[in-house]
């Protein structure tokens, strides 16, 4: 059930307002579902920091390269397992009790590490399926609440939310590790994640009229097999591309990941080296814990003040290419300067940019599809194959620095070859989503309901003038107008006269040297650019009735 839209805009409505559109009514429901974001990624960071310090403390770097490569042989069984669980559980009790389940599985882990076992191995594997898997779900849920044009809109707001928790999940893990300890700080984030379950209902219910998705159902023709949304994914063009896109921007992400551990251990230990009184896993917690506090600071401030702007400019197709493009200049640079500060720049660019911009964009690509690609193909990328990016990248690794002896330069170096297979493949997927949105959703332009009547203002009164809020419409479900006024032929307004677009109000003292009338110009543009327009004339002699 979903909320009828109204005319009224609400407090949440006016203060999201500075950056995006909103139609009235989205405001709330944006807010909940970033607040679920929020509370995800909070859980999600502390997890993070620990599992770092966990398996850097036990492990090498390449055992964790190897951890990254379990995951994604043990998500080729979960799959299956979620397709057959798809078929059978209503939308919002599926995403409930997955949340439960990982949930509960922290408390045992608290147990097994309260006992003394070392955990660090099995706690990587199992963060790096739970990352996959709840953020697919919620963004899979997300994508199945919100119809195209009002996911468009609204998806940089809702990532922003995440991006917050991220944010604060990784700096407050740095801070409370060393007070709370471990274990504590596990129970914690397991509570955060536990309380998501409470919004699941809620949300869904907020998504007004106009914005919500359309459903479907699903014809017992259509029912998945044994493979689930992997099958679903070799069967389409579209879905195979962006799984390819998944596979490798996880490739190039972790082969980063690894070259930044390897350095970031070693300064732990040549810290210890110099003063023994120090602790080798609370170095590299509070380095990861200040590192993703950079990383999700910058893209805090890109996805609340640039990516609506960027899919304005350039559009959804366009946005795919923003991270691939730097990867492959960072890299380049890196394997030509390898000096660790400009790794750790660019690391922090690249995760910054892939966490809100490219983050946002990856989920946008949904948008035009049907509902069991929303959950089960979308499940299948978001975790098979994102994290077969991992094994592949384990492959890569063992044999540059095993094999051949290599660096970690050649490491970057294969990043930025890469990086450029990325952009080719970002390309063709960027023009079948163009496709996909022309064929199954469309654009029609904004419509004149109302023609705009004259108005009498003479010289030295005081002009307000209001038209109706009908006057334009726009029948595509999600869209949303913006209004602007022009002299006729393109000129500014007067320098007396001011134009309220979300009030849809002219202002202004007439003076006496206006003229006889002013010819006013009033265009509609909806989210695409798409447009109409309607002109009247303010007349300013001393007669005539005001109309």
């Amino acid at each position: 059930m979903h909320m009828d839209n109204n005319n009224k805009a609400s407090i949440f409505d006016r203060l999201l307002a500075p950056f995006t559109k909103l139609r009235p009514g989205e405001g709330k429901a944006v807010f909940v579902y970033a607040s679920y974001a929020f509370s995800l990624m909070l859980a999600y960071y502390a997890f993070k920091v620990i599992r770092e310090s966990l398996i850097l403390t036990e492990f090498t770097p390449l055992v964790k390269s190897g951890a990254m490569a379990a995951i994604a042989i043990l998500l080729f069984f979960v799959i299956p397992i979620y397709g057959k669980a798809f078929a059978v559980v209503e939308r919002i009790q599926l995403v409930r009790w997955i949340t439960l389940f990982f949930a509960i599985n922290i408390i045992i882990f608290y147990l097994m590490r309260q006992s003394g076992m070392e955990i660090g191995f099995v706690f990587y594997v199992w963060t790096g399926i739970f990352s996959v898997m709840i953020t697919a779900q919620f963004w899979a849920f997300t994508a199945d609440s919100f119809n195209v044009k009002s996911g468009q809109r609204l998806f940089a707001l809702i990532m922003a939310g995440q991006a917050l928790g991220a944010l604060i999940g990784g700096k407050v893990a740095g801070v409370l590790m060393p007070i709370v300890g471990l274990e504590n700080l596990m129970l914690l984030a397991g509570a955060f994640l536990a309380a998501t379950v409470l919004l699941t209902g809620p949300a869904r219910a907020l998504v007004p009229a106009n914005s919500a998705a359309v459903y479907e159902q699903i014809s017992e023709e259509e029912e998945g097999n044994a493979l689930g949304g992997l099958s679903m994914v070799f069967a389409s063009r579209y879905l195979l591309l962006v799984a390819i896109i998944a596979v490798l921007l996880n490739w190039v992400n972790s082969t980063g990941e690894v070259i930044l551990s390897d350095l970031v251990q070693q300064f732990a230990r040549d810290r210890v080296a110099d003063d023994p009184s120090l602790n080798v896993t609370e170095i590299i917690g509070a380095f990861y814990g200040n590192f993703y506090t950079w990383v999700n600071g910058i893209g805090v401030a890109v996805q609340l003040f640039l990516v609506s702007r960027i899919y304005r400019l350039i559009g959804v197709s366009g946005a795919l290419l923003i991270l691939p493009v730097f990867a492959m200049v960072g890299y380049g640079l890196i394997a030509f300067v390898p000096i660790f500060s400009l790794l750790r720049i660019v690391k922090i660019i690249e995760n910054s940019t892939d966490y809100s911009v490219m983050n946002t964009t990856r989920q946008a690509l949904y948008l035009p599809l049907g509902e069991r690609e929303k959950y089960e193909a979308k499940t299948a990328i978001d975790t098979f194959f994102w994290r077969f990016g991992d094994l592949v990248q384990f492959g890569a690794v063992f044999l540059v620095l095993q094999v051949i002896d290599g660096n970690w330069t050649d490491l970057a170096m294969m990043n930025m070859v890469l990086a450029f297979v990325w952009i080719l493949v970002a390309i063709a997927v960027g023009k079948h989503y163009r496709q996909l949105v022309k064929t199954n959703v469309g654009n029609r332009a904004p419509e004149l309901k109302k023609p705009l009547p004259d108005v009498h203002a003479p010289h030295g009164t005081t002009l307000i003038h209001t038209f109706a809020e009908d006057t334009f419409i726009d029948a595509d479900p999600g869209d949303i107008l913006t209004l602007s006024a022009f002299q006729q032929g393109g000129m500014p307004l007067p320098t007396w006269m001011k134009f309220d677009p979300a009030q849809r109000v002219f202002k202004g003292t007439v003076p006496p040297d206006a003229g006889e009338r002013t010819h006013i110009q009033v265009i509609a543009t909806d989210f695409d650019g798409l447009s109409t327009d309607a002109s009247f004339t303010m007349h300013h002699s001393k007669t005539g009735e005001k109309k």
